[in-house]
């Protein structure tokens, strides 16, 4: 009976695994549930569900069942990257269920890296099966199996017709992905231009692309002097300012660190462009852990002629951290350049008061340095 999968068996296999899928969609279980459902279906099998972010080469997700630790780990680190079937799922439209052993078999990359150091290494699990669904124009997401060749004739036909029958719920559980993360990127870029009255304040993806502007951004770009959007991305007007921006922007997206020097910059002499990326955000059940938020960055462009800040200016500090108007003072200062000492003389408080100060301050922004808290202040806030 074990090795009979006949329709009865099939039905009864894609009824739990959709049920899975839509409870982890709705986040009442775990996405592991998902793999593990199918894997459990087909002993001796290795089940996951991934996001590959093929933009960067990297994976963005992975629920998994049976695969050991450790060569999950080395998978994501190193051997997603080298995945030769993953050019096969980017090239097959959305739905597609593919059979290892009919449309790719895994012998094929007999002298790859990822053959031999990563798939062969783990046990016999050259046989596979799977179903892609598109994420995106960056992403692939897809739901494979692998198990040993001698099981093949009896788990690649059955095994199709279950992720053919949970294709719906599947398709449906990413579209709801799409809607949400799209509504959270809009939320998170709007909750970025809040009390950014004070300059042309933009916020854009990693591809430049303008996901929201205020209103001194959107005249702005509409004129072009400064800033401007071409073939679909925001650019700069100047030629080097626009190479700083790119490299910037590219870096901030990555996660990579900035210097500091770099950031802000001016162009000629007058417009002081700074950037200050957006916190990632993940949740951590539901449906938007298999969409993580695309990397998105804040872009301020000050006119210095029009010397337009005033002592209120800060206030907004309080609105986005929670200070209190004695450490917003203690910031501007901070801000202008005076030292913790002259800070503490010009409020006419304590070196230690200004001390305990400062900290309360790191803790309330996230900063843990002096220095840290000032470049912060000078990105987001000047």
């Amino acid at each position: 009976m074990d090795g009979v999968y006949d329709e009865k068996r099939v039905a009864s296999i894609s009824s739990t695994v959709a049920e899975a899928i839509d409870a982890a969609a709705f986040g009442v279980v775990s996405w592991d549930e998902v793999p593990r459902a199918m894997g459990e279906a087909f002993p001796g099998s290795l089940c996951s569900l991934l996001n590959h972010n093929v933009a960067e080469n990297k994976l963005n997700f992975q629920a998994v069942h049976n695969i050991d630790p450790e060569y999950l780990k080395s998978y994501a680190d190193h051997y997603a990257r080298l995945n030769p079937w993953i050019p096969l799922w980017q090239a097959v439209e959305s739905g597609t269920v593919l059979v290892a052993e009919e449309d790719c078999p895994a012998r094929l990359f007999a002298d790859t890296e990822f053959y031999n150091d990563w798939l062969r290494p783990q046990k016999d699990i050259e046989a596979a099966v799977g179903i892609k669904i598109d994420g995106g124009p960056r992403e692939v997401i897809h739901l494979p199996m692998h198990y040993p060749l001698s099981k093949a004739g009896s788990y690649d036909l059955a095994a199709a017709e279950v992720l053919r029958r949970i294709r719906s719920n599947l398709r449906r559980s990413i579209d709801l992905g799409h809607l949400l993360r799209k509504r959270t990127e809009h939320a998170m870029a709007g909750a970025a231009l809040v009390e950014r009255a004070c300059c042309a304040a933009l916020v854009i993806d990693s591809d430049r692309r303008l996901r929201d502007a205020n209103q001194q951004a959107v005249d702005m770009l509409s004129t072009g002097s400064v800033a401007a959007v071409r073939h679909g991305g925001v650019c700069l007007s100047n030629p080097r300012a626009d190479h700083l921006f790119r490299n910037g922007i590219a870096a901030l997206s990555k996660g990579l660190p900035m210097n500091l020097g770099q950031i802000p910059f001016c162009i000629d002499g007058r417009w002081q462009v700074s950037l200050a990326p957006l916190p990632a955000s993940a949740a951590v059940s539901g449906i938007l852990p298999l969409f993580l938020t695309r990397p998105m960055v804040l872009v301020l462009i000050r006119d210095l002629d029009a010397r337009r800040r005033g002592p209120g200016d800060f206030s907004a500090l309080g609105l986005q951290y929670g200070l209190t108007r004695s450490e917003i003072m203690f910031c501007e200062r901070l801000a202008k350049g005076d030292s913790l000492a002259e800070t503490a003389g010009i409020l006419g408080i304590k070196l230690e008061t200004a001390r305990d100060r400062v900290k309360s301050i790191f803790h309330k922004t996230g900063t843990h340095r002096q220095g840290q808290l000032v470049a912060m202040l000078s990105v987001v806030f000047m």
